[in-house]
């Protein structure tokens, strides 16, 4: 078995792996969105009589913070794709980690139910980060 990034968690039976990418949108030479991709697998661990992990399933999660989100108090736009299915992803919640903590307990329940709760650390992280820097530009 290879040995997992410092992104992953291993179950009793199931290796759960995220990467976060980022991207920056620029309008008029001015930062003004920041676009944070999760791809999120989880793959079953080998038994015994197998050497390979087979994989149960891959999530995109797309989480868009824009100067309007900081200055306007509007919802952070979070879109899920789950096999190829695309749908935005809405909680009544009014602050945005409120939000991305529904939006945690919504991948718990799509994907796994044991779901490490680093990746709810790593949303509320990347979110701070990009409210901060968008912040601190504008």
């Amino acid at each position: 078995m290879n040995k997992p990034t410092h992104n992953a968690k291993i179950s009793k039976s199931r290796v759960t792996k995220w990467e976060v990418i980022k991207n920056c949108q620029y309008t008029d030479n001015h930062l003004s969105k920041i676009i944070t991709l999760y791809v999120i697998k989880a793959t079953q661990l080998p038994d015994l009589h197998t050497e390979e992990q087979l994989e149960v399933s891959t999530t995109l999660v797309r989480m868009s913070v824009a100067d309007e989100n900081i200055f306007f108090h509007k919802a952070v736009a979070i879109e899920i794709m789950k096999e190829i299915f695309p749908y935005k992803f809405s909680s009544k919640k009014k602050n945005n980690i409120s939000r991305l903590e529904d939006l945690y307990n919504h991948l718990c329940s799509i994907i796994s139910n044991s779901l490490p709760r680093e990746i709810l650390e790593s949303l509320i992280k990347e979110y701070r980060n990009s409210v901060n820097l968008l912040r601190t530009i504008i």
